[in-house]
């Protein structure tokens, strides 16, 4: 039987090694940021045309190939993640900058583990065609979905309406990627310029014609309409402000119809580049 001062010490080690188990079973969020932004930066590449639409593109058949070494950085990315829990996340933009790289990563892992594919709605990936059901990712102790990262983390926590052109579905009419990940210190700026990125692209973003007094906005805008109410004018209220000054003026003077572009589910993929 051990003396009571030895049976204390070891309860005491044991504790102590429990402690340093835990701790180095969890990563920090910023270890995920940080590799996420090599990968982004990796395979990122310059816009291309797909279908007749100017669009950023990833290069996945190289990422594909690189990600089957068991050290690659898309699997050193995906440790990462899984080693992040939550309760890590109690400031809100560091929680919301996560939640969005997350989503985005989760997409790129849809398509990465069914590659070759054309669409994230391909039927590899999900025979429904609907990926957002799929548990994506893990993180922590919990499987997510991309529908439970947007609707039930992102849109209920934060309440802001730029989240839904920040989580790319990985499609070429969704707004264009950049080759870094969002930051909690740089967020507000990096949504700002994203979403005056897309509205300035005519392809996909918005397009006005003065003649017949038509809006073409992004279908992403028509999906989650309501997310706008909350302004006064509605979309045109929140679309606006990301205009060219006379653009911007025009549409406060004059009356217009809203219409919306068809939405390209096309892989944002440097393999799906018009010849």
């Amino acid at each position: 039987m051990k003396p009571v001062g030895l049976q204390k010490i070891s309860m005491l080690w044991i504790a102590v090694l429990l402690a340093v188990s835990a701790s180095s079973s969890h990563a920090d969020p910023a270890e995920f940021e940080r590799l996420y932004g090599e990968l982004l930066a990796n395979y990122w590449r310059p816009p291309v045309r797909i279908h007749g639409i100017d669009t950023t593109v990833f290069d996945y058949a190289q990422m594909k190939q690189d990600a089957q070494m068991p050290n690659s950085l898309f699997n050193r990315t995906l440790k990462a993640i899984e080693r992040v829990t939550p309760e890590q996340l109690q400031d809100s933009s560091v929680a919301k900058a996560f939640w969005i790289n997350a989503y985005n990563f989760a997409a790129m892992r849809l398509v990465i583990d069914h590659y070759p594919v054309d669409s994230i709605r391909s039927l590899r990936i999900s025979l429904i065609k609907y990926p957002w059901s799929k548990k994506a990712i893990r993180i922590g102790n919990t499987r997510y979905s991309l529908k439970q990262i947007e609707k039930e983390i992102l849109l209920r926590q934060f309440n802001d309406p730029r989240i839904i052109f920040a989580v790319s579905c990985a499609a070429v009419s969704c707004p264009d990627r950049t080759a870094e990940p969002f930051m909690a210190q740089r967020l507000d700026g990096q949504l700002e310029a994203m979403i005056r990125r897309f509205f300035r692209n005519p392809g996909k973003g918005l397009r006005l014609d003065r003649e017949t007094r038509t809006l073409m906005l992004s279908w992403i805008v028509n999906k989650d309409r309501h997310l706008f109410q909350d302004n006064e004018k509605g979309v045109l209220g929140f679309v606006p402000p990301y205009l060219e000054p006379e653009i911007e003026n025009w549409l406060k003077a004059n009356p217009v119809e809203i219409d919306y572009f068809e939405h390209d589910w096309t892989l944002n993929d440097l393999a799906q580049a018009d010849s």
